[in-house]
């Protein structure tokens, strides 16, 4: 009697481990890989910078006796800017911009304090630090792309010129062709910097894999293969290593 029990238990629990695997396999379909383009990016907030930039001082404290410009004007070089007491006369070093201004005529300036700044609009570029994990990956050269919120139509491309640290920061420089009129020093840009661009990426669902394997029906065969991914979206991953071709069936469970 018990030997006929332990009998019917076992045809049992065979049974269901027959129908448990009927029923995954029934779960089982089939996708096909995409084909596609894939952009990676650091984003940032940069700032405008001016290549020139220069600051007025004197070396000793004097007397200003009269200004020849106010903030907001243009200058060329050689132009005066002002002049102290004595009658000596400063001159801008270049064509540029007054961006500002600190003291007025009749006051008194002391030894090495800033007079008036000067500023070159016309030749800028974009400064912008970026932490540890994010500097990592840039390199000279890579494309960036630079946008203004108030210019949401206007895209500009531009390559980064310099990487280094200042002061506990890593500062990245993007050299641009041309600004959009309007543009000013020290406006604040958003800024992409394109690390990685691939134009025919295959990817599959990711769901398909499990411990970096995935199934996949190559020629009526079911094959299992060895995958290295990353993340790219809406369920789906990049394929970066392994043997999946863009004519495989992938298995998705």
């Amino acid at each position: 009697m018990n030997k006929r029990r332990y009998v019917v238990i076992s045809i049992v629990a065979l049974l269901v481990v027959i129908s448990g695997g009927v029923i995954c396999s029934r779960n089982e379909k089939t996708l096909k890989p995409k084909i596609g383009p894939v952009v990676e990016a650091v984003y940032a907030l940069g700032i405008v910078t001016p290549y020139k930039e220069f600051s007025l001082r004197v070396g000793m404290s004097t007397k200003i006796e009269r200004l020849f410009v106010w903030e907001g004007d243009a200058v060329s070089a050689g132009s005066p800017l002002v002049q102290l007491d004595g009658g000596i006369i400063l001159r801008s070093p270049f064509s540029g911009t007054i961006a500002k201004l600190n003291r007025k005529e009749n006051e008194i300036v002391t030894a090495q304090e800033s007079i008036m700044t000067i500023v070159d609009p016309k030749k800028m570029y974009v400064r912008l630090s970026l932490d540890q994990e994010s500097i990592i990956n840039v390199r000279k050269k890579q494309k960036a792309q630079v946008s203004f919120e108030n210019l949401r139509g206007t895209i500009m491309t531009g390559y980064v010129s310099r990487i280094y640290p200042s002061d506990g920061e890593f500062v990245v420089t993007v050299d641009v062709d041309s600004f959009p009129e309007g543009v000013l020093p020290y406006m604040t840009c958003d800024v992409a910097i394109v690390v990685r661009e691939k134009d025919r990426a295959l990817f599959i669902p990711q769901n398909a894999v499990i411990n970096n394997m995935v199934y996949v029906i190559r020629n009526r065969k079911k094959l299992m293969v060895k995958v290295t991914t990353r993340n790219f979206k809406d369920g789906w991953l990049e394929v970066l290593e392994g043997d999946v071709k863009p004519e495989d069936s992938i298995v998705v469970r």
